[in-house]
């Protein structure tokens, strides 16, 4: 198994919102500027901050564990087809992403594999592109990697997609868009085994992966957006926008169960993603490992798979910054002359208020001891330094910004001339989305490159982010 050193497709550039100060104001805050474009270099920073090492081709950034909510039965395992037909089996570490074990079997399927979905731990569903669906039975996966004659159950299996969910319902899409639902009776399924074909949705499933994330439960990615599937009982399904943007370059996506969800882009690289709740449809909870990849390189597999069964939700402890994110969200335009709701010293635009909102956000979200009485964004910064609170992004892991995150323009040293958001989303490809006030005379929404975004009047790059106190 070999690969490329990590380079993630680019996105579709967006143009930030225009901000600019009001004339014959102090301008202490926004200024016009146009986001730049993602660079190839800066896409290299996850890999090359961590130390890396060869497990079988595959270079894995170690760690240390962090965030991790789901409660795992034992390792992440996740099933593979590489392009000459051998299977991989991979072993993660659930709580910090690390590659336990990768083994490559000698054997190959015999056939051109194009869908699959893992029943259990030694048991997998593959079809070809023939339309024949195949039970192939794992004999061992411990020291080495061997499988049985894969077993025919039957023709027609035409699905672009298939995943199982773990708790006897199979699902695969067609090239049509269609969601079709399925019974599987028995742990080894032959024929009989599979069966009452139900139809979930017609034409609105042209996915690009598929993955079930648990009991009638699923997880895709379609035009970049991230999105979840409630399926009930009656096969009406509950359709959930997690992110609308940013998740175009993976070609697999897989899930343990758990709210853990696993990404492979084409040129090798695999990332983790924590969704603390994932039944709530939102995906403003969901913890990105930017700088520490499961892998940089070395996922070749053109499918994968894993059991959604090995992992289960533990009630998040801790949703401040879950909740920081929904509050600033909700006040996305919100207009300036509203503005004394953040602060009654805003005085309907008189003074700036960008450091009066995001304080706000904060204090409504439930941190402690918020500096209500600091107007200046800059000044925000200061106060992040005093108290041991700032990443700076020039520092190891760009600062390695989280949702509710304060975003520094400026240096923290409680000058002028800066600008702070709100972070609510860190996307995929490594930029923000972010929410702040006095830009447009608003609440505003935009996605930036923090690598290269500048803002506040001073036309600042971004020093560093503020966390919330007990975040």
């Amino acid at each position: 198994m070999t690969g490329l050193i990590y380079s993630s497709p680019y996105p579709e550039p967006r143009e930030a919102a225009s901000e600019r100060p009001r004339p014959g104001a102090s301008t202490t805050e926004e200024f016009p500027v146009r986001a730049h474009f993602l660079s190839h270099a800066r896409r290299l920073w996850a890999t090359l901050l961590a130390f890396v090492f060869a497990v079988s081709g595959i270079v894995v950034a170690t760690s240390v564990p962090a965030y991790a909510d789901a409660s795992c039965s034992g390792s992440v395992s996740v099933y593979g087809v590489l392009p000459d037909g051998r299977l991989t089996y991979t072993m993660i570490d659930p709580n910090n992403g690390n590659i336990q074990r990768v083994l490559v079997s000698s054997q190959a399927l015999g056939f051109t594999a194009k869908a699959m979905a893992t029943l259990n731990f030694n048991t997998i569903l593959v079809t070809s592109t023939g339309g024949v669906l195949h039970r192939v039975d794992i004999i061992t996966n411990g020291n080495a990697l061997t499988f049985g004659k894969p077993v025919v159950i039957n023709g027609g299996w035409t699905h672009n997609l298939l995943t199982y969910d773990g708790h006897g319902h199979l699902y695969g899409t067609t090239s049509s868009g269609t969601l079709l639902q399925y019974l599987v009776s028995q742990p080894k399924p032959s024929e009989p085994h599979i069966g009452q074909r139900r139809e979930i949705g017609n034409g609105g499933f042209t996915l690009k992966t598929l993955a079930a994330a648990g009991d009638d439960r699923l997880i895709a990615t379609a035009g970049g957006q991230l999105i979840s599937y409630a399926i009930d009982a009656n096969g009406g399904y509950k359709r959930s926008q997690l992110d609308d943007a940013g998740w175009s370059s993976f070609e697999n996506f897989v899930s343990p169960g758990g709210g853990l969800y696993y990404g492979k882009n084409p040129d090798g690289a695999m990332y983790w993603y924590e969704d603390r709740n994932p039944a709530d449809g939102s995906g403003a909870d969901i913890t990105y490992h930017l700088s520490d990849p499961v892998a940089s390189r070395g996922w070749t597999q053109y499918l994968l798979s894993a059991d959604p069964t090995t992992c289960k939700v533990v009630t998040p402890t801790n949703t401040l910054r879950s909740r920081i994110g929904t509050v600033a969200t909700n006040e996305i335009g919100q207009a300036e002359h509203s503005c004394d709701k953040y602060h009654e010293k805003c005085d309907r635009g008189d003074l700036h208020w960008c450091a009066m909102f995001a304080t706000w956000v904060w204090q409504t979200a439930g941190v402690q001891g918020v500096p209500r009485s600091t107007f200046m964004a800059r000044g925000l910064g200061e106060w992040g330094v005093d108290r041991g609170l700032f990443k700076y992004r020039s520092g190891a892991g760009k600062g390695s910004p989280k949702i509710g995150d304060w975003v520094i323009y400026g240096p923290p040293d409680g000058g002028g001339a800066g600008h702070v958001d709100v972070v609510t989303a860190v996307r995929p490809d490594g930029t923000l989305t972010v929410v702040g006030g006095n830009v447009n005379d608003k609440v505003t929404r935009k996605t930036i490159d923090p690598d290269t975004y500048r803002s506040g009047a001073g036309n600042y790059l971004i020093s560093g982010y503020v966390s919330p106190p007990g975040a």
